[in-house]
């Protein structure tokens, strides 16, 4: 059955009417009142936070024709971090630097593993090159086998071993967001469904138009192969959790996936577009998302 809890944006709006009275220009004439309490701190920086561990190297991707870089992120000081179970998280248009995934997400990850609130797991990314949409045949080569493929490869020869080396969940960013989809159908077909699936506004196009403005598929028959929203029934019952803005202009493809996916186990609409103030407000819940879906903690 799926769960969709209150959205970011309800609550918002409740807090709003709360406080309406009190903002400036929202009343008559001044009148005297006792003096507000303290504003609380604001939350610091991701990156002023603890940050988790990442390892990076170089990699030869076959299907890529090129080195590309690995990174492996887990909490600093977990035990055996080779034993962990690893979530493949997807960059979107601009690539993996800094990060393959916002900073939030990254300080998310220490600190609810540091509170007790989480259990161990990790984050691996890969680097798919400039707007990349992780299907085969694309710009930047045969990304999707490049994931289906090396990457359980060049994890196990690291001693990363769990499940094989494959990745039990996958998120994504933006047109990261679009090729996790992707991904998870595409090990559907191969008869090894993840465990969960999370996107941060997700490069979903309802049109063929809009579609060819990214400038990432060839022609519709391409984009109709490798659209997520045409082959939900592929992914099976993979519970998905989608976090997206309100003024996001692939709005109209995060609603049209999280109202017609079956598993859809969080669908979190927040105030803002296709921008950081959105990317670095969910870290904390995505990942208890992922850490809700691992076997072992479900």
């Amino acid at each position: 059955m799926s769960q969709h809890p209150v959205s970011r944006r309800t609550l918002l709006a409740f807090a709003a009417a709360a406080v309406a009275p009190a903002l400036p220009g929202c009343t008559g004439a001044p009148t005297a009142r006792p003096a507000p309490p303290p504003a609380p701190s604001p939350a610091p920086a991701a990156a002023d936070r603890p940050q988790p561990t990442t390892r990076r190297e170089r990699v030869r991707s076959e299907h890529r024709g090129t080195d590309v870089e690995l990174a492996i992120t887990y909490p600093a000081g977990a035990p055996a971090p080779e034993s962990l179970p690893l979530v493949l998280y997807l960059h979107g248009r601009d690539g993996p630097r800094p990060s393959a995934m916002p900073g939030d997400t990254l300080a998310a990850l220490e600190a609810e593993h540091r509170a007790g609130s989480i259990p161990a797991f990790g984050f691996v990314s890969v680097d798919g090159g400039y707007n990349a949409y992780w299907f085969d045949g694309s710009a930047n080569g045969d990304l999707a086998s490049m994931l289906l493929d090396e990457l359980p490869t060049w994890l196990r020869e690291r001693g990363f071993t769990d499940r094989g080396g494959q990745p039990f969940a996958v998120g994504g960013i933006s047109s990261g967001g679009f090729g996790a989809l992707h991904y998870a159908v595409e090990r559907s077909r191969r008869g090894d469904p993840l465990d969960g699936i999370g996107v941060l506004s997700p490069a979903l196009t309802t049109n063929w138009p809009h579609a060819a403005e990214r400038g990432a598929f060839a022609d519709e028959q391409q984009w109709h192969e490798v659209n997520p929203l045409d082959h939900l029934g592929e992914l099976g019952e993979v519970p998905l959790g989608v976090w997206i803005g309100d003024a996001d202009p692939f709005y109209p493809g995060a609603e049209q996936l999280a109202a017609n996916y079956g598993n859809t186990r969080v669908f979190s609409v927040l105030p803002g577009g296709h921008e950081v103030t959105v990317f670095d407000a969910v870290g904390a819940e995505m990942v208890h998302h992922f850490a809700d879906v691992l076997p072992e903690h479900a």
